[in-house]
């Protein structure tokens, strides 16, 4: 430890009251802390620290994104995983929010696969212009690429946590990409952290980076590596890593395996704890906290604990509630978000004395563990058959999660176990402290294709010289170039046939000069992530069956199909190569392996109109889309559990936020597909056949991503309406249970959930029963939340665009656009319109009798006929007055033209999938286009694209509303 700084150490006044650990009233650094500063961390200079874990690299972070609030730059905070995104958000808010923000929840950002969010729940304009984001690396990846990548981000700084990601196996091409692509546009500052580069790796980043080196060995809190063998210990330990101790003796009367060692540490004068068990497998750690507990004599007896009270029943947290109570637990990916939340707290308020866990309590998250046992150090390798060691980094990683600074521990204890020669001959491996894993090349020939569409899509590269330059100048460029020189040398003409590739599929064109640049659905694709044979196939499954598709779809005497719509499309996407091994090459993603053990559903039914007809040969996409089709129906998670052996909530979970990842994927490719502006020639070859339907692709965009909120929610269409009265703020949360227990009860529509009725209060009451602090509280909480609900969103979006409206609208234009009702709400669109140059022909003249409103002519595009609803109070606008405008639209001489209803305040839940099927009527709320039109104004939205945002049928949100375009 450092108990000063460095003379020059750049840190503000407030960075050091705030950000900086003192004891005695003296600043407190580990070594790694002291050193970034001497390099310069609190001056701006850009860094690569490698360190041990438990080293405060987090607090190395929040120096220069401290430094970047201060200078009013934006500043990124990448990271692994969602859930570290999350918790890193959550920290942030409480660190930087009130000191370095000012409070302002706007300023702070949280991206991933998920969402996009600010700290006060709304979704932001500009993510990347938010003063401080925190998002997963394949997320800010997605949305640089979506706004095309800036040639200068000297205004940005760059924090890179876990940067050795961009050697992972599945992650590291998109990781890697992401740095080229910031390396060449600059950036004011970068920091980036890693525990477990080797020194060669660690100095060849650095200069690949051009930035400034930072190694320290050095732990405050030593780790002590015990291998326990039948011959006794071998030991090493971190402050003398030269130095390996061979044939120490065991504890006295202690035998070798992971259950003795914790009887051993845990009957310690002072026991290390809590102490976690790290397993290879999910199985393992429920088998090994059994066998723990009745070894110690733990076994638990009374009530089981009521810490997973409320959420729904799985056959973890189950389990859980009973080891919890003899202060065990597990924590693995069987576990939901929810309940790994409860096992940490767990962990964080010293409730636990041991935690049997896979390396999801591994990556990157803070507790204060005194020891870590290896239940095994080897898991299976699909592809080699066999088991196989786990690579010394990780290794590292976990145990270096013990240990850590600010714990009450002298130092960390790490063992592990080898029950012969063989296996000690491997396990010493993991004695020798400095032998890691080299970094392995992730950008390869095989995923050309996918890279070629994403930076010739994001503007960054419009040449195939370019794109050999770029794609030879990255790190594993370097890498190969140095280790296979002839295979290098043929990265130039297999970038070049995977630009032919994307030129034959048609989605990118080339210029008699040889520009080359996206197709609109080949720039849709770029963005999406998904790759591009991923695309091709859905697209021609879409033209082929779009009509099965679009007959799903409801009619004013037929209430129609989405069961077998959601069917039909949740099997495609899952049959796709990001999903099923295609030609030798994996997936991008995986389906929980229990899908394959067994005939969930009998397709037959739907054969013809499924995207393989022989549904047989592959049964896993088909148990997965049977999953999902009950899922969003309000299946319970343990009902789906139980469905095949080993099928697990976790993973469960995981395969429904991938397919809620695909199908916004799908819905934009499908919006670019299907609009009618795009020249023939710029369509991909799946659009240039005979009898392409661009009506029906037309209808599925909204429906699609509709579907995708309802698998993110887990809800039935017409409960998908109640979790926006969740609140970030708010005193109540309706959990999936809550709602679907009123859904049961028939109190799910607006209509009935405002009831004061008797029998609406006993629904509620019965729904609510588990509520804290009362049941009477929550049910009347919602029945005033419903009442006012559409009022107070009105509200709230009109204090947030007054604000903003500064800048662009006048303010009281604003204001009149969200109290105005009738006569004078339509006099003030029409003044917002005249002020944002928007064409418009008023076509209700008064002497028309049931004419529509209005006539829009947008930037090259087609005209919209516009329909202005208002109602007063809580009325929403029903079915019947969301279509007025279609019939009224084909009287006075607009057959055919796109009609939009503007819905003030708001639009019945009903209503969007009822519409689905219409094709030329879109709904949108006053609040989601005043949204688009603040955009607008500000040069955030062009008109071309507000038109196809309204001109897409169904309902418009401003979630959908696509970012700023910079190329």
């Amino acid at each position: 430890m450092k108990y000063e700084l460095p003379s020059d150490h750049g840190l503000s006044n407030v960075t050091l009251t705030h950000l900086v650990f003192s004891e005695s009233g003296r600043p407190a650094l580990s070594n790694a802390q002291h050193a970034a500063l001497e390099a310069g961390i609190g001056r701006g200079e850009s860094l690569l620290v490698v360190s041990p874990t438990s080293t405060g690299k987090t607090q190395i972070a929040l120096w220069a994104i401290a430094k970047s609030l201060e200078s009013r730059c934006s500043t990124v905070y990448l990271v692994t995983h969602r859930a570290l995104a999350k918790q890193k958000f959550d920290d942030f808010r409480a660190q930087i929010l009130p000191t370095y923000l000012a409070g302002e929840g706007a300023g702070l950002v949280l991206a991933t696969g998920d969402h996009i969010v600010d700290a006060d729940g709304e979704v932001p304009k500009e993510p990347l212009r938010a003063p401080l984001l925190v998002a997963t690396y394949e997320k800010y990846l997605g949305l640089l690429s979506a706004q095309g990548i800036p040639q200068d981000m000297c205004g940005t700084v760059v924090v890179c946590d876990e940067i050795q990601l961009l050697g992972d196996k599945h992650r590291g091409q998109s990781v890697e990409l992401l740095l080229t692509l910031l390396k060449r546009a600059g950036w004011r500052q970068f920091v980036g952290l890693s525990a477990v580069l080797q020194p060669a790796d660690a100095n060849n980043l650095a200069a690949w980076l051009g930035v400034k080196l930072v190694v320290e060995q050095t732990r405050e809190k030593h780790l002590r590596y015990e291998c326990w063998t039948n011959r006794g210990m071998a030991v090493c330990c971190s402050n003398n890593p030269e130095r390996i101790d061979e044939g120490e003796r065991l504890p006295a009367g202690t035998d070798v395996g992971p259950v003795p060692a914790l009887l051993s540490l845990l009957g310690e004068r002072i026991p290390p704890v809590p102490i976690i068990v790290f397993c290879m497998t999910k199985q393992q750690t429920y088998d090994m906290a059994e066998a723990f507990i009745a070894a110690a004599g733990r076994t638990p007896r009374g009530q089981m604990s009521l810490a997973f009270d409320g959420l729904p029943e799985t056959n973890a947290n189950t389990m859980l509630s009973r080891l919890l109570v003899s202060r065990v637990a597990s924590h693995n990916a069987d576990l939901t978000d929810e309940e790994r939340r409860i096992v940490e707290q767990h962990l964080l308020e010293n409730k636990l004395d041991v935690v049997f866990a896979t390396s999801t309590l591994a990556a990157g998250v803070n507790f204060p563990l005194g020891a870590a046992v290896f239940a095994a150090w080897d898991r299976w390798d699909f592809a080699a058959r066999r088991r196989v060691p786990i690579e010394t980094g990780e290794f590292h990683n976990m145990a270096g999660r013990v240990g850590r600074m600010g714990s009450d521990h002298e130092q960390g204890r790490v063992i592990f176990f080898a029950s012969n020669d063989a296996e000690y001959r491997n396990a010493r491996e993991y004695l020798t402290l400095g032998n890691l894993p080299a970094l392995e090349p992730r950008i390869t020939p095989e995923h050309f294709e996918q890279l070629t569409l994403q930076l010739v899509a994001s503007g960054l590269c419009s040449t195939n010289e370019g794109l050999a330059t770029l794609v030879c100048s990255t790190f594993s460029g370097l890498r190969e170039s140095d280790r296979n020189t002839q295979s290098f040398m043929t990265w130039p003409a297999r970038l070049s046939a995977a630009v032919e590739g994307l030129l034959a599929a048609g989605l990118m064109i080339r210029s008699g000069a040889g520009t080359l640049s996206a197709t609109p659905v080949g720039k849709a694709v770029g963005l999406s992530g998904l790759r591009p044979a991923t695309c091709t196939q859905l697209l021609v499954y879409f033209v082929a069956k779009g009509q099965a598709f679009t007959g799903c779809f409801p009619t004013p005497v037929s209430p129609g199909n989405f069961t077998k719509l959601a069917f039909l499309l949740f099997s495609a996407c899952f049959s796709t190569p990001d999903f099923r091994p295609r030609d030798g090459r994996q997936p991008s993603r995986l389906l929980p392996f229990p899908l394959e053990r067994g005939y969930l559903f009998d397709a037959s039914g739907f054969a013809g109109d499924l995207i393989d007809p022989v549904w047989q040969s592959d049964i896993m996409p088909i148990n997965a889309a049977k999953l999902s089709c009950d899922w969003i129906e309000g299946a319970e998670i343990r009902q789906l559990e139980s469905t095949l052996p080993q099928l697990s909530a976790g993973a469960l979970r995981d395969l429904f936020r991938n397919l809620a990842w695909i199908l916004q994927g799908v819905a934009a490719i499908l919006t670019a597909a299907a609009d009618k502006r795009v020249p023939a020639a710029l369509r991909p070859r799946a659009l240039q056949v005979a009898g392409v339907d661009l009506d029906a692709l037309a209808k599925l965009p909204r429906v699609v991503r509709r579907l995708s909120f309802r698998v993110s929610e887990g809800l039935p269409d017409d409960a998908l309406w109640l979790p926006a009265l969740n609140q970030p703020s708010g005193q109540f949360h309706l959990t999936r249970t809550e709602i679907l227990s009123l859904r049961a009860t028939g109190f799910a529509s607006p209509e009935k959930a405002m009831l004061g009725a008797p029998e609406a209060d006993v629904a509620r009451m019965a729904a609510f029963a588990k509520a804290k602090p009362s049941p009477q509280a929550k049910a009347n909480w919602l029945r005033d939340s419903v009442r006012e609900w559409k009022n107070q969103q009105r509200q709230r979006s009109a204090e947030r665009h007054q604000r903003r409206a500064r800048r662009c609208l006048q303010a009281t234009l604003v204001q009149r656009y969200y109290a105005a009702k009738g006569t004078e709400f339509e006099t003030v669109f029409e003044e917002i319109l005249t002020f944002l140059k928007v064409p418009f022909q008023r076509l209700d003249d008064k002497t028309k009798t049931g004419a529509p409103d209005y006539l829009l002519s947008l930037l090259s595009s087609p005209p919209l006929v516009v329909e202005l609803k208002s109602r007063e109070g809580d009325k929403l606008i029903d079915y019947n007055k969301a279509v007025e405008v279609l019939a009224a639209s084909e009287v006075h001489g607009h057959k055919g033209t796109f009609c939009v209803t503007l819905c003030h305040p708001g639009v019945d839940p009903s209503v969007p999938m009822t519409i689905a099927g219409c094709g030329r009527l879109c709904v949108v709320e006053s609040s989601d286009l005043g949204e688009a039109l603040l955009r607008l104004c500000d040069g955030s939205l062009t008109q071309e694209q507000l038109w196809q945002w309204l001109a897409t049928p169904g309902q418009a949100l401003a979630s959908d509303l696509p970012f700023r375009e910079y190329i």
